[in-house]
């Protein structure tokens, strides 16, 4: 070849005419923001070769209506900007003529089919309702006739969401989801208020929406008197046959026998549950089970796998899983409590006696996300090791997570740690204790962190309270080890644990955690406005955050 010849194609370029690889390429490219969309577009104009693949990826996900507006006839709109809420202005469509099977050819032939997901953000436009019925009479009443293809439906067209569009736009709107949920939608989430009556009645009377469902999401921003009633009659009218997932805030207990029937229901949750349970347990139950535990039906929620809930109050947790049969087959058990939940061993009880250890795998109780509870206020009257009991947690042998972490403290003593390296085993995740503010030094201190590490083999995830004033950076690894190698500590949560060198606990984690490294030793945010400097906590905080892995 020539000096300074190339080959008219080379094997990149080659490659890069290939779709499949340019199909790959536009599915990483990011559509999120509107500059992301304007930069895809500007791609898929820059290059025949790019210019399918790129429209693919444009039109995966439409975040509001003025993509389908852009691309029907100019002369069929008159655009009238409008006053909307909290001085916003936003842009009404308005019909200047009827709307045409025609009008629409280039669009549903060119376009509609490209669209997977339809997830309506923040509008600052949208159609009158005489522009809604003409698009609708136009495509036949056609469910989904506007993104056929569509998996995925998010619908939030509330006062709650949008800003600019003020309500009566928004209702006006809110019925033709249709248009867009059709066949191929298998996830769909509402958000709407259920006070509302063309809300609600949109939502009761959609033909066929449980059909073909996987993933449904009601977020309703009703009162809770509208909210509970309609939740509970929209899931008890159907069968709800292909239903995997399901997230909504509360339901009323009547319609929980309904929702046990769901034959592939495998996740379910709940973020604002309201409910009162039926039965009170004690100790003595966990060693003489109460009758009516043996008399639950052993087929109800028999897919459900993974159960998020959330409680407003003390014993909102405590009442649904009283509605699970002993012999269910769930992994996965997260439950979010409100700061002043007290009865924390009456859930621990409930846990025991109506989740099965043959299939729990991830155990989380944590408190309210945030900032650590500062208005929590101690007893004046405390002692060295009291604090919250797991021991009823042990029959759960088979965890991989365990995760405890509320106001009231655990506080875990060297017996409970022996405990925990004997009963579970499997754990990959241990973290305890690391939201709270306790005025008591931690009863364990390096030498049961030497303990966990070494004798959990698969603890890659640690949290928990610990003396750590006694580390020098010379310690070696206890002679009751299991392990030769070093721990897999990749990440480390210390919350409030008492600490005076920096440099010597460096050390020491730098020989005993080689995997870990400085950033993923997580300290609690403080509101350091709120506390003087020279309080322990912020001392602590100051020295934690001076802690350098080297």
């Amino acid at each position: 070849m020539p000096h300074g010849h190339l080959p008219h194609k080379t094997g990149i370029s080659r490659c890069f005419q290939a779709p499949e690889i340019l199909q790959l390429i536009c599915a990483q490219l990011p559509i999120d923001r509107t500059s992301d969309r304007q930069r895809l577009l500007a791609f898929a104009l820059s290059c025949k070769a790019i210019l399918e693949p790129a429209l693919d990826r444009l039109w995966f996900k439409i975040p509001s209506f003025r993509p389908i507006m852009t691309t029907l006839p100019a002369d069929l709109w008159k655009a009238e900007r409008k006053p909307g809420p909290n001085s916003n202005r936003y842009t009404l469509l308005t019909l200047q003529r009827a709307v045409t099977a025609v009008d629409l050819e280039r669009y549903i032939a060119y376009y509609s089919y490209r669209i997977r997901e339809v997830e309506i953000g923040i509008l600052k436009a949208t159609f009158s309702a005489e522009a809604w019925q003409g698009l609708q009479l136009a495509t036949r009443w056609t469910p989904g006739a506007l993104s056929p293809s569509a998996q995925r439906v998010a619908w939030s067209l509330t006062t709650a969401k949008q800003v600019a569009v003020p309500q009566d736009a928004l209702n006006q709107a809110f019925p033709y989801f249709s248009l867009f949920l059709g066949p191929a939608t298998t996830r769909v989430q509402f958000t709407f208020d259920s006070g509302v009556p063309i809300h609600a009645a949109s939502i009761m009377t959609a033909p066929d929406i449980p059909l073909k469902l996987k993933r449904l999401k009601l977020k309703d921003f009703a009162t809770y008197s509208a909210t509970t009633p309609f939740a509970g009659t929209y899931l008890q009218s159907s069968s709800w046959d292909n239903l995997e997932v399901l997230r909504l805030a509360n339901i009323p207990e009547s319609a929980i026998s309904h929702l046990s029937t769901l034959p592939r229901l495998a996740s379910l949750e709940f973020w604002r549950l309201s409910m009162q349970p039926r039965h009170t347990y004690t100790q003595e139950h966990i060693e003489r089970p109460p009758g009516h535990l043996g008399a639950m039906a052993d087929n109800g929620f028999r897919s459900l796998e993974t159960l998020r809930v959330t409680g407003d109050k003390g014993d909102d947790v405590v009442a649904f899983l009283q509605h699970l049969s002993p012999k269910n087959r769930l992994r996965v058990l997260k439950c979010t409590l409100s700061d002043h939940f007290v009865d924390i061993d009456h859930l621990i009880l409930t846990i025991r006696l109506h989740c099965n250890p043959d299939y729990l795998r991830k155990l989380v109780v944590k408190g309210s996300p945030g900032q650590l509870p500062t208005s929590y206020e101690e007893s004046l009257n405390i002692t060295v090791d009291g604090g919250l009991t797991i021991r009823p947690l042990e029959a759960f042998n088979q965890l991989q997570t365990l995760s405890i972490n509320l106001q009231s403290a655990v506080n875990l003593t060297v017996d409970d740690i022996a405990h925990i390296i004997v009963s579970f085993s499997n754990l990959i995740k241990l973290k305890i204790d690391t939201r709270i503010l306790d005025s008591r030094f931690p009863t364990i201190d390096h030498n049961q962190l030497l303990e966990l590490m070494y004798n959990l083999p698969n603890l890659k995830k640690l949290g928990l309270r610990f003396n750590a004033t006694q580390i020098t950076g010379d310690e070696v690894k206890p002679e009751s080890t299991i392990r030769n190698l070093p721990p897999a500590i990749e990440k480390l949560w210390v919350a409030d644990s008492p600490i005076y060198s920096p440099d010597a606990v460096g050390r020491f984690l730098a020989k005993h955690c080689p995997k870990l490294r400085t950033s993923n030793v997580i300290h609690p945010q403080l509101d350091h406005n709120a506390m003087p400097s020279y309080v322990p906590l912020a001392v602590y905080h100051r020295r934690w955050k001076a802690v350098g892995i080297q």
